[in-house]
């Protein structure tokens, strides 16, 4: 039996890079960036008003007064500042900088306005470069402003946006199946009679899948005759990169997924990993390079194995940079277990720790809701001591 992280070495090596794709920018929120993004102009492309309320020269305050010369409005050409002493130009926020102004005079620090004479308070005291965001403060022309590997998100498509880019490279989508397997399952609109269950599993790891951005197709669902199952997986492997099989593979007198996987020419990576829930997964190739990756039937193990194993082989093809999971500290007491590794479910408190919420067994699908992530426990031979830090992953 394979340790953990050597289960996941293994996946990880086979997670072949998806290739690229240039998609149009409604169309790249949640992909994953492949080529840097490169800002075309500094920014802000000019001294920006941050305020309503008036240009002027700094080094003129002091006066009794100021003479209102114009108006200067966002997307309009930046006005000019007289020469003229004690004059200044009425501004808007988002508006250019008059030339020959240094700083802006907020609105409410005017005290007195009689025609285009205006007086402020004694309160302000302006300086140069008050209230203006200076032009190229942000970014300079030619800067990669968002790195390949990044999952797309809103602050990134605002930055896309802003610098021209209407299409984007992102990786590929993989065409990902998703086969349940089960004698027992019957569909979500059915009523099951006593021996049988709704099929959830498929659609759980679907909905993961999905906010994680590899959606997949249609879930499969097939019964446990091997016969039959055949065929089936064989056309799913034909119209997939990517499968993923739960139910079926242990060591049952029905569990013929791994049988009829490497009847199908299908390169056996691992099978069974040291580590609870979840003890039964396996990891197959396909005759074409399709990564198959086969979750045991018990809900808490398929939904932990997807989290903890495939979205990090996942990411790992899209070219994703950053990592789902972080380390966080572990509260309260934890098992010696010498030999497994173990992906506890847990709550966050409000500083951030972690604290067991443990499900009765790996079928309490249910008592998941109590948790918002796991946390990856390695081998402990003894008690350990708090605090401890471990690695946690967040529920999708």
């Amino acid at each position: 039996m394979l340790a953990f992280n050597d289960a996941k070495r293994r996946l990880l090596d086979e997670a072949t890079p998806l290739a690229t794709e240039r998609v149009p920018i409604e169309l790249a929120c949640g992909r994953v960036l492949r080529a840097p993004l490169v800002a075309d102009r500094m920014q802000p492309p000019f001294d920006r008003v941050m305020m309503d309320g008036f240009a002027l020269r700094a080094a003129e305050w002091g006066r009794a007064g100021f003479r209102v010369a114009g108006g200067g409005h966002a997307g309009q050409v930046a006005a000019a500042l007289p020469l003229d002493p004690g004059v200044c130009i009425e501004v808007m926020t988002g508006a250019p900088l008059p030339r020959g102004a240094d700083c802006v005079v907020p609105l409410e620090e005017v005290t007195l306005r009689q025609g285009e004479e205006i007086r402020f308070g004694a309160g302000a005291k302006p300086t140069a470069g008050a209230f203006v965001h200076q032009a190229g403060s942000d970014v300079e022309v030619g800067r990669e402003v968002v790195l390949a590997g990044t999952c797309l998100g809103a602050r990134e498509m605002g930055v896309a946006a802003a610098f021209g880019y209407s299409s984007i490279e992102v990786s590929k989508l993989a065409r990902i199946g998703i086969v349940a397997t089960g004698d027992e399952l019957v569909a979500v609109d059915e009523v099951p009679l006593a021996h049988q269950i709704r099929q959830s599993n498929g659609h759980a790891l679907a909905a993961a899948l999905q906010v994680a951005g590899y959606p997949a197709g249609a879930v499969i669902l097939l019964g446990d005759d091997a016969a039959a199952a055949g065929p089936a997986l064989q056309a799913v492997l034909a119209a997939h990169d990517w499968i993923v099989l739960t139910g079926a593979i242990s060591k049952g007198a029905r569990d013929f997924v791994p049988k009829t996987l490497e009847r199908l020419g299908c390169r056996r990576v691992f099978h069974g990993v040291a580590q609870r829930p979840g003890k039964p997964m396996g990891c197959w190739i396909g005759p074409l390079g399709q990564v198959i990756i086969a979750l045991p039937g018990n809900p808490v193990s398929a939904l932990t194995n997807l989290h903890v194993l495939a979205l990090p082989a996942l990411d790992r093809a899209a070219g994703r940079s950053s990592a789902r999971s972080r380390p966080v500290v572990v509260g309260g007491a934890l098992p010696a277990h010498s030999s497994f590794t173990i992906h506890l479910p847990v709550c966050l408190d409000a500083a951030g720790r972690a604290h067991a919420a443990p499900t009765s067994n790996s079928g309490d699908f249910v008592g998941l809701l109590n948790s918002s992530g796991c946390v990856t426990l390695p081998p402990l031979p003894e008690r350990p001591a708090h605090p401890i830090t471990m690695s946690y992953t967040p529920w999708l």
